[in-house]
């Protein structure tokens, strides 16, 4: 059920912290494209990992990865 009380209160804290009804909007819409873009690079990275790994279960050692030798 609409509240007229609690419309006017919501206008008025819009007023009074300088947000309106757009910003807010805008503000989820910025938000969302960063998850987007996060959600974006980790893909990126895992799939790096997988090429990694792939190439460890191949026998192909990345340059830099060297099987530490056991001392005699």
């Amino acid at each position: 059920m609409w509240n007229p009380l609690t419309a006017i209160a919501g206008a008025l804290a819009r007023r009074l912290l300088g947000i309106s009804a757009e910003e807010i909007r805008y503000t989820f819409e910025d938000v969302r494209k960063e998850i987007r873009a996060v959600r974006s690079e980790l893909g990126a990275e895992i799939a790096h990992l997988h090429r990694e790994l792939e190439q460890l279960r191949g026998g192909d050692r990345p340059k830099g990865m060297e099987i530490p030798v056991a001392e005699a």
